[in-house]
């Protein structure tokens, strides 16, 4: 398509793209503020690991990747959640219903990242009021660090150290929803342009048709005559 035919094609969409850009723009920040937790807490927290002797610092790297990830699969679990309601700072009634259905919550509720090279890990949790998602923060690191033995083993001679948090803050960020409002703005309107590029090539290629020489239309046409 031309440059000049695109211009044409831009003035005539424009403003239903922007309407369509601005109610996509709406749904997908309804959409956000709707599935998503009022409150987030972010820790960050480090497996320290003690060494007799000389150190071997690349085995210590890929024994932190190891330690790093048993944590952040371990942390999604069924024994997870129940160690962590068994600390007694949380609520027994938090996380009710079936066996699955707590699963499912609790799965909502956490969310880890890690920096496997030095053992680092990101902890979030989301919770409805800033009370409720302290309480979760705090249990989850007291089974992280007094009950780690539980997932990685007794012989580890390792210890969980908080390097910062539990900084609770309100969920989502500003800069979350005005990535989102944005997105479904721009997506909006790239799809009413590509519906009009669209329409527009199945014109021509109509126009192209009964044009050509060879059509079936020219033929009709000769036939009468």
């Amino acid at each position: 398509m031309e440059f000049e035919n695109m211009l044409k094609l831009a003035k005539k969409y424009l403003t239903t793209a922007i309407l369509a850009g601005l109610f996509l723009g709406a749904i997908s920040f309804l959409v956000l503020i709707v599935t998503q937790k009022s409150f987030r807490s972010n820790t960050d927290i480090l497996i320290v690991q003690n060494q007799e002797g000389a150190v071997d610092y690349y085995a210590m790297s890929r024994s932190a990747d190891y330690l790093s990830s048993i944590l952040s699969e371990s942390v999604y679990s069924e024994k997870f959640l129940d160690e962590t309601i068994a600390t007694g700072k949380i609520s027994t009634n938090l996380f009710s219903g079936s066996q699955a259905d707590k699963l499912k919550a609790w799965q909502k509720t956490i969310n880890i990242k890690k920096n496997s090279t030095v053992g680092i890990l990101s902890l979030e949790i989301f919770g409805n009021t800033e009370r409720q998602t302290n309480d979760i923060s705090n249990g989850v690191l007291d089974v992280l660090i007094n009950k780690n033995s539980m997932f990685l083993g007794t012989n580890q001679n390792l210890k969980i150290q908080v390097l910062s948090g539990p900084i609770i803050e309100k969920n989502p960020s500003f800069f979350q929803i005005i990535l989102a409002s944005l997105g479904g703005f721009i997506v909006g309107m790239i799809l009413i342009f590509m519906f009009g590029i669209y329409r527009s090539q199945i014109g021509n290629a109509k126009d192209e048709s009964y044009l050509s020489a060879d059509s079936d239309y020219w033929k009709e046409r000769l036939n009468q005559k």
